[in-house]
């Protein structure tokens, strides 16, 4: 308990890696509102081109709340990206976090063109919320020169730590689902994307992993190493920042290779950008009062170790006396 305690103490997100998660996230959505086509941005599964209804949670979303229907285009397309652009660039973090969240929930439940990237978007952004709201900086990308207040400070390494937890139950259900499919057990997965018609490799590769996968030896060792990957990439997150980077790169190694062969763009940057907040931690930047409170100490110190001559005389004949 009294390491939690220190770990918290010492909790500070804001850096480079966190600012970096943030505008990779937010230049992922971009992209699924820039680039999907209109015909399946909102497609209601029901009336395929007529756009999706406002009901239930829709209704606060923000295409709804500003168009009156999901469709693409409009207020709610101009808002979002918009948003976007500004966590990209990483003005203001404490505002911009909450409307990031806003646009990320709004996605994940309006935009039917997903890919199982956007409900982790959502997480990721109204988790991002406490790391956020006391960074009282102009820009993400400079350096904090004042510590988080001790009540935000807590927030904030309570929500990195359910997101740390939240990254392991996500790699883990994904290695251990896998293994209810004989295909994987086999070791025969990825044998079977490569031909299939929707997320197939692209096809200049084609020919190059057919060839590679008609070695059983190939074929085993690359389906057995995505469950490795991500079993490993769940484990790094129980242990300390240099761990968990360990588990980044092997982040991007996975989805780097599922972004080539599969075209799974925006996932697979948003779980990049998801690994990487988990390594946005680093020890507590000290206030200038803490600064001064350590010179006045040390200074102290000095003065108690100086002593004018025939003092340490005196103190003997007190002691005899």
């Amino acid at each position: 308990m009294n390491r939690l305690g220190q770990a918290a103490d010492s909790f500070e997100p804001r850096g480079i890696p966190l600012a970096l998660a943030r505008s990779l996230l937010a230049f992922a959505q971009l992209t699924t509102i820039l680039l999907a086509p209109d015909r399946i941005l909102f497609v209601d599964s029901h009336e395929a081109g007529a756009g999706a209804p406002c009901a239930g949670l829709r209704r606060a979303a923000l295409w709804c709340a500003t168009n009156g229907e999901a469709r693409p285009g409009g207020p709610g397309s101009v808002i979002a990206i918009a948003v976007l652009l500004v966590v990209i660039v990483g003005y203001r973090p404490r505002w911009s976090c909450v409307a990031h969240y806003y646009v990320a929930f709004s996605i994940a439940v309006e935009v039917t063109a997903t890919n199982g990237g956007d409900n982790v978007a959502e997480i990721l952004t109204m988790l991002l919320i406490p790391l956020c709201l006391d960074d009282r900086r102009s820009w993400a990308w400079r350096e904090p020169v004042r510590p988080l207040r001790p009540a935000w400070r807590g927030s904030a390494f309570a929500a990195h730590a359910v997101l740390r937890c939240q990254i392991a139950i996500i790699y883990l259900t994904a290695a251990v689902s896998k293994l209810t499919f004989p295909a994987w057990r086999r070791g025969t997965a990825l044998g079977i994307l490569i031909h299939d018609p929707e997320f197939s490799a692209p096809e200049p590769l084609r020919p190059f992993l057919q060839h590679l996968l008609a070695h059983p030896w190939a074929m085993d060792l690359l389906t057995w190493s995505v469950l490795a990957t991500e079993t490993l990439i769940a484990l790094s997150m129980a242990f300390g920042r240099r761990t968990r980077s360990y588990g980044l790169v092997l982040a991007v190694l996975l989805h780097g290779a599922i972004i080539l062969l599969m075209g799974l763009f925006s996932f697979g940057l948003i779980m990049i950008a998801l690994v990487l907040t988990a390594c946005a931690d680093r020890p507590a930047i000290r206030s200038a009062d803490d600064h001064d409170r350590r010179e006045n100490h040390h200074r102290d110190l000095g003065k108690e170790g100086r002593h004018e001559p025939g003092d340490s005389a005196l103190r003997a004949g007190a002691r005899l006396a």
